[in-house]
């Protein structure tokens, strides 16, 4: 098998569909693959993941180009923020950073919100409150992803991706702060305003720690509440696994 040399003369980039991946030719020289695929909840994008031993730049536009002619809609990597030579091999074939997604697995010493004031109820799966709570999650997220990754599918597909248990809270007889969770995780979260989800927020992991030694959620900057929740932990990490699109969202 011949291998794409670093200063090769990139006059001709086939791409060669097979499956869920396109095999990649340069001057008729094979030089890895990119895997695509859909998620069923965002249709909208092709998912690609690159798998090629030498990044060169001077292919990125044409590369991409052709790819996201073939399949027809806007192309989605995710990268980790440190992957430098990855992020500079997206950037130059025109996609562009959309959303960074930080982890959190945070223990008692790194939470710094307080103890939290407010009353949370709790449903399971079957219970009418956890049906209005697939409502709002439902309206919520699609709201602060349309900018990335849109939301396509309907609200019975996106409920099957949530957890069954759901802590909540309630003003004036309406539920405005709620998060899905499942053991020590934290994995869906919405509220009305800003100010009444942070008091919920610091109720949740208040209790969420006295039963548990860390609590574990992921905050995509693209989610007002979810960064709320980020904030409420010090000695942050920046690190961050980004989102990058090439094309118009619709």
């Amino acid at each position: 098998m011949a291998h794409f040399e670093k200063g090769i003369n990139t006059t001709m980039i086939t791409l060669q569909k097979q499956s869920d991946k396109y095999r990649i030719y340069i001057n008729e020289q094979y030089c890895g693959e990119v895997e695509c695929h859909h998620n069923t909840l965002h249709m909208g994008n092709c998912y690609v993941k690159v798998n090629m031993p030498f990044l060169d730049v001077s292919i990125s536009k044409e590369l991409f180009a052709k790819m996201k002619a073939s399949e027809g809609c806007p192309l989605q990597a995710m990268v980790g923020s440190s992957d430098v030579v990855m992020v500079e091999f997206l950037n130059a074939g025109g996609f562009l950073c959309k959303r960074k997604c930080y982890e959190m697995d945070a223990a008692a010493e790194d939470y710094i919100g307080g103890s939290g004031d407010i009353q949370l109820c709790a449903c399971t799966y079957g219970d009418l409150e956890y049906e209005e709570c697939c409502r709002m999650m439902y309206r919520y997220y699609s709201e602060t992803h349309k900018t990335v990754n849109p939301l396509t599918s309907d609200l019975p597909a996106f409920c099957t991706e949530l957890p069954e248990k759901v802590a909540y809270a309630i003003q004036d007889n309406q539920i405005v702060s709620l998060a899905f969770v499942e053991s020590n995780e934290i994995a869906y979260v919405c509220g009305v305003d800003k100010v009444h989800f942070v008091r919920f927020a610091c109720s949740l992991v208040s209790s969420m720690l006295s039963e548990h030694d860390t609590v574990f959620f992921e905050a995509d900057d693209c989610d007002w509440a979810a960064m709320a929740l980020r904030a409420l932990f010090k000695n942050l990490d920046d690190e961050s696994y980004d989102t990058y699109i090439l094309g118009d969202i619709l």
